[in-house]
């Protein structure tokens, strides 16, 4: 228990605030602490009661809010979605309180793994799909007005069961916007001009779907319910090709014609393909001002993984829903830079670093972050003005003239996707797509595991 005083001592003045909270208001002494190592604050910890009782707990960290984003209760939010599932029979943790500074919810740490992609055999991997389907069945099952007595609203007509919250992605994105965006204005432009119709039906979607724990082929727990709301139950499987990229789950087609059978609900394969489509391109909208501006604070190289990947996947879903076929781009030769050994040396240095910081899990996540941005860096160096130059000759061609200064030309392409029909899409597509393909042979070395992932085709 000493170990552990002494570890709220060296917490920073918040985290010793939270933890006397804690103690305080759930009455014990917290013990087994440790952080876990994300890109949002987070502890797992143990709190051990007069009586005996120990409980196994996670406080789960406000994570921040983008420049421009409306700050309203999010964790209040989620609690209170845990509440209404707890009490139908869903596998979520329970809500033990919510610490008021620093903001966080104080929940069971339940049992289980994450993330399928560890589950080596394919059979293991299907059943654990197709438990959290009926899972989700379950979710979509429970009745409105059990969330809306909680404050959600009710969310109706074809326009907003289509978008579901993107508009207040787009708005937020809109008041941080930093530099011109002409990729993303022209992907919120087609998602505006193409909703699909005739969508009614109303239930609760986590919309950042397929977060799971999970032991052996069963579903222990869902987790992370902060943007869940109101909308199409269609939402949820189109946000299963958002969650596949950064958590590959397996084959998604069989796990959606499960979805109908056990539902009763037609599933539109191409509604799904549009859910997945504005859910992927909301982490573009929200990385777009991180990536522009200089924040020391954030992980850059991770954030600029994230836009990168899921911008890629979102162009894909254009792609797909007008079948279209992607382009590619030209085989590239990596230069030789005169500032590489410099680079290069740098790279080594925090890979051993990292190397001897096993076993510290909040070390171990500082360091990978300081060898992605080393490797995005000497990759940049290398390969940046080849790609310059590359992306002048492209918008040259669309603008009509010849190119300088490229921030300038993004101004002006921008303003030529606003003012312009379906009738460029295919030209704007087929451009930006092979800009994020650049964009993603660029940072290639700093991606680690999201290098090459894509849109999963579901038939």
């Amino acid at each position: 228990m000493s170990d552990v005083r002494e570890q709220l001592e060296d917490l920073t003045p918040e985290w010793r605030r939270a933890f006397e909270w804690v103690e305080s208001e759930l009455g014990g002494r917290v013990s087994n602490l440790r952080k876990q190592g994300r890109w949002r604050p987070a502890y797992f910890f143990d709190l051990e009661r007069e009586d005996g009782e120990r409980l196994e707990l996670y406080f789960r960290g406000d994570r921040g809010h983008a420049e421009g984003e409306r700050v309203d209760s999010v964790l209040d939010h989620e609690a209170n979605i845990y509440r209404v599932q707890e009490a139908n029979g869903l596998p979520v943790p329970h809500v033990y309180g919510l610490c008021p500074d620093p903001k966080g919810i104080v929940m069971d740490r339940l049992p289980g793994d994450f993330n399928l992609e560890k589950v080596e055999d394919k059979r293991v991997k299907a059943k654990i799909l197709d438990h959290y389907i009926e899972i989700l069945v379950q979710m979509h099952g429970i009745d409105a007005s059990e969330f809306e007595a909680y404050g959600l609203e009710r969310r109706e007509g074809e326009r907003i069961l289509a978008l579901g919250d993107f508009d207040q992605w787009v708005e937020q994105y809109r008041r941080a916007k930093r530099r011109p965006e002409p990729m993303l204005e022209f992907a919120v432009q087609w998602i505006y001009r193409n909703i699909p119709t005739g969508r009614r039906e109303v239930t609760f979607v986590q919309a950042d779907s397929g977060q799971f724990l999970f032991e052996g082929e069963r579903v222990t727990a869902l987790l992370d319910m902060e943007t869940g709301y109101l909308g199409d139950p269609l939402a949820d499987l189109g946000g299963l090709l958002c969650r596949d990229l950064g958590e590959p789950l397996g084959e998604l087609a069989p796990a959606l014609r499960r979805y109908a059978e056990i539902s009763g609900r037609d599933v539109d394969f191409d509604v799904v393909r549009f859910h997945g489509l504005r859910f992927n391109l909301c982490t573009p909208l929200v990385m777009a001002h991180f990536v522009a501006g200089a924040q020391p604070e954030v992980d850059h190289a991770m954030y600029h993984a994230w836009f990168i990947v899921w911008a890629r996947a979102a162009l894909a879903g254009i792609a797909g829903l007008m079948r279209f076929e992607l382009p590619e781009i030209e085989p590239y030769e990596v230069p030789v830079s005169s500032r590489g050994a410099a680079y290069e040396s740098l790279v080594h240095q925090l890979g051993e670093l990292k190397a001897g910081a096993e076993g510290d899990e909040g070390r171990l996540y500082e360091l990978d972050r300081s060898l992605r941005l080393a490797l995005a860096l000497q990759r940049a160096d290398a390969l940046g003005p080849v790609f310059d130059q590359l992306e002048r000759e492209e918008i040259g061609e669309l603008l009509g003239h010849r190119v300088g200064d490229l921030i300038e030309a993004d101004a002006e392409l921008e303003k030529l996707v606003l003012d312009s029909g379906p009738e460029r899409d295919e030209d704007f597509l087929r451009y930006f797509y092979r800009r994020t393909l650049r964009e993603h042979e660029l940072h290639r070395p700093a991606l680690f595991e999201y290098v090459d992932r894509t849109l999963q085709t579901i038939g």
